[in-house]
């Protein structure tokens, strides 16, 4: 059986599904995503969900202020949580050269209309107590910045698609595309073809195994990316009983790493240098809510970077060690666009 419609999205993740909101927000209501198992089973369910406001880029910096912008007024229209925590974004700079990429930044920032504050060690540490600045220059902060809950964001552009008319398939599996003869474009699954004006790519790590459909070679490749989620922590603990603030999200460039507060403890983040491609050829036919195994030798250098920085670090038990595959391209923006 044949079906219709005007766009089909393929792919059920945060991207997919949010391209899928705003063409049904736009009014084109006879849209539709496909999605090969359950949304968010790919990267985004276990995503740490950082809001970054800072691109070097002016128009990926608009495309950032929107989406924060956006996060906001969400659950008041859908009625699902996002759990969009505004609690700030500091960036750290131990060299002059660092710092002044910040002030570079900074212009471009003022551009487009995000705040940001050039901050003094003093001031790191007054809105970061357990970190120490040694070493520090200054800083950069978005106080409108934060993290937000990938998997709950996800459902609540599905529900605001459903309610402007838009449609979900799931456990559709797409298994080619190909042009027809009238200009179409015809979507084959494993449930039956769709017939459709314009087809949206956002398959995350299968992107290129999308892209080889049409004989495009699309430039993204997943990487396994870790972080550590660790056990609570008096200090923080007794931070919430006296009512003070989140600390917020804390960025150390040259570590290479980023922290923030989670459940009474501290979520760490490496980036790393060299870190394994992953799904070379794609994911296997039956991956869903995948992960590796956590290889913490790898993260060492960042972690020592990171107890330098936040001593209490060093205390902590670990909770858990993520390791999922995040798709990345070779200048680390989007791709977006006609292809």
């Amino acid at each position: 059986m044949t079906q219709h419609a005007r766009v089909v999205v393929i792919g059920g993740g945060v991207v997919g599904v949010a391209t899928l909101y705003h063409l049904a927000r736009k009014g084109w209501a006879d849209v539709v995503l496909l999605e090969r198992k359950e949304l968010t089973s790919g990267s985004t369910w276990h995503a740490a969900g950082l809001l970054p406001l800072f691109n070097m880029s002016y128009s990926v910096g608009q495309i950032h202020k929107y989406s924060v912008n956006l996060y906001r007024t969400l659950e008041e229209e859908t009625g699902q949580d996002v759990g969009l925590r505004t609690v700030g974004n500091i960036r750290l700079a131990m060299t002059s050269d660092r710092m002044d990429e910040y002030r570079q930044y900074a212009g471009v920032a003022r551009t487009i209309g995000v705040d940001v504050e050039l901050l003094t060690p003093e001031e790191v540490h007054k809105i970061w107590p357990l970190a120490v600045t040694d070493g520090l220059i200054g800083a950069i902060r978005h106080p409108d910045d934060g993290y937000i809950q990938p998997a709950d964001l996800t459902q609540a552009f599905a529900r605001g698609a459903r309610a402007r008319g838009a449609t979900i398939h799931r456990q559709t599996c797409v298994t080619g595309i190909e042009r027809t003869s009238g200009g179409e474009w015809r979507v084959h699954t494993d449930r039956g073809d769709w017939l459709a004006e314009h087809v949206v790519a956002a398959t995350g790590n299968f992107a290129r195994r999308t892209g080889a459909m049409v004989g495009l070679d699309i430039p993204v490749l997943p990487v396994q990316h870790q972080y550590i989620v660790t056990e609570a922590h008096a200090a923080i603990a007794e931070r919430r009983q006296r009512g003070l603030p989140e600390m917020g999200v804390l960025r150390e460039s040259d570590g290479s790493w980023y922290m923030r507060e989670e459940a009474g403890g501290l979520l760490l983040g490496p980036y790393e240098k060299g870190a394994p491609a992953c799904y070379l050829d794609g994911p296997h036919a039956e991956s869903e809510y995948e992960l590796f195994e956590a290889d913490i030798d790898r993260l060492m250098p960042h972690i020592e970077s990171a107890i330098r920085r936040v001593p209490i670090f060093e205390e902590l038990g670990i909770k858990r060690i993520y390791n999922g595959a995040i798709a990345y391209t070779p200048d680390g923006n989007p791709i977006i666009g006609p292809a």
